[in-house]
């Protein structure tokens, strides 16, 4: 180890290595822990250091022709202070590395967690691939910032997205953050926090007790009966499309009148209660069944597998039944919820049997029931026996409850 100034003319006046020895090392004796090495390759700055747990640590400053003996100096001058106020230069950077690409949090460790988790992961997949990945993959997770965000919000936007589809991509990097930030995957804030989510205009699509008959002998009418048997069975449970073309034999429960969905949206078991129209259509497609096939609506193509797509049944009934071309089949859960509002069925028991977590998500029925809220406030007037016949004639007040 060798103690010298460090300096321009010393670096130059450096004699070759000796045969067989690969590098040496001046220690600068004006600013301890500044070193030059000196390889076969050239001449190479460190600064070695203490960290709070009193072990060496060596922080590479640059190399000589890449930085001067001054540049490399003064670096090694600001690293010492740092260090002397409780700084870790090298952990710093450690963990500046550590932070992984954008793209590689989504292989290895956001899709994995939502795959085991969601319903939902092909959609977010798709979500990604498709587009935010595309747009933010290359850059590390803490070198993403709102104005990226916002870009890729406005090129959804642009692309002619409809409101729900960009809040759905939003909301999935915000997810994605908030679980890198509590996996501590990277120091920060969120940039997707307030990510600018679109109003929403939910579609007010709902079919009326005639329009509801005309589809039903529409469905029976139909060339492909297990297309047809699941499309009814959709409208008089208000299941969801996929918790009935994935429906197995070994879920169905005629006795009790229960479907049981193994796995539903929100990754819990659900129960479907089944009416006994609903078991009567049951009824028809056990009767129908092919030994051994274990899907109540199996695919006539690979009948290993149950019913992949009904749009096609679902076009010749709303056309046969004279119904809106726009009309979707998820249409048929929002019509289910919207006759059970109008029947004066409380929205916590419409929640239970549509399945949802939340309260706020049935809530939005509540306005399909205008008769029914119009008999419920007139029930405080009945209780308190108001005198409001001479109202009706131009008569005023009593003064006793104005």
């Amino acid at each position: 180890m060798a103690k010298a100034t460090i300096t321009r003319a010393l670096l130059r006046d450096l004699p070759p290595l000796q045969d067989g020895v690969t590098k040496t090392r001046i220690f600068d004796d004006r600013l301890t822990g500044f070193i030059a090495e000196q390889r076969a390759s050239g001449i190479t700055f460190y600064m070695r250091y203490s960290d709070a747990r009193r072990r060496d640590r060596e922080i590479k400053l640059g190399r000589l022709g890449d930085v001067t003996v001054d540049q490399a100096r003064k670096r090694a001058e600001q690293l010492k202070a740092s260090v002397s106020l409780g700084s870790d230069p090298l952990a710093e950077l450690d963990r500046k590395r550590a932070v992984p690409i954008f793209a590689d949090f989504v292989r290895e460790r956001y899709l994995p967690h939502v795959q085991e988790r969601l319903r939902s992961a092909g959609n977010i997949e798709a979500y990604l691939r498709k587009r935010i990945v595309p747009a933010l993959g290359r850059k590390a997770l803490d070198e993403i910032g709102q104005d990226d965000v916002a870009t890729l919000r406005r090129n959804l936007i642009d692309e002619g997205l409809s409101p729900s589809s960009v809040n759905r991509h939003l909301a999935t990097l915000r997810s994605m953050f908030n679980l890198a930030l509590r996996w501590q995957l990277f120091e920060g804030r969120n940039p997707a926090a307030s990510p600018g989510m679109l109003r929403e205009r939910h579609r007010d699509a709902y079919l009326d007790a005639a329009q509801t008959q005309a589809l039903v002998r529409a469905l029976d009418a139909d060339r492909c009966q297990d297309s047809a048997a699941a499309l009814a069975l959709l409208a008089v449970t208000g299941a969801r499309k996929n918790e009935v073309l994935h429906a197995t034999w070994d879920l169905v429960d005629l006795g009790r009148g229960v479907l049981t969905v193994p796995r539903s949206k929100n990754g819990k078991p659900r129960y479907i209660p089944l009416s006994p129209y609903a078991a009567a259509i049951l009824d028809r497609q056990l009767a129908r069944r092919v030994a051994g096939n274990p899907f109540v609506f199996p695919s006539r193509i690979h009948p290993e597998r149950g019913l992949e797509d009904v749009r096609r049944a679902w076009v010749r009934a709303k056309r046969l039944a004279g119904l809106p071309g726009e009309l979707r089949i998820h249409d048929l859960r929002h019509s289910f919820a919207s006759a059970l509002a109008n029947s004066g069925i409380p929205l916590n028991e419409i929640g239970t049997v549509l399945g949802h977590s939340q309260l706020s998500t049935t809530a939005r029925y509540a306005h399909h029931a205008p008769q029914r809220l119009v008999e419920t406030a007139a029930t405080a007037q009945r209780a308190w026996n108001l005198p409001f016949a001479n109202l009706r004639h131009g008569g005023a007040i009593p003064a006793e409850i104005t």
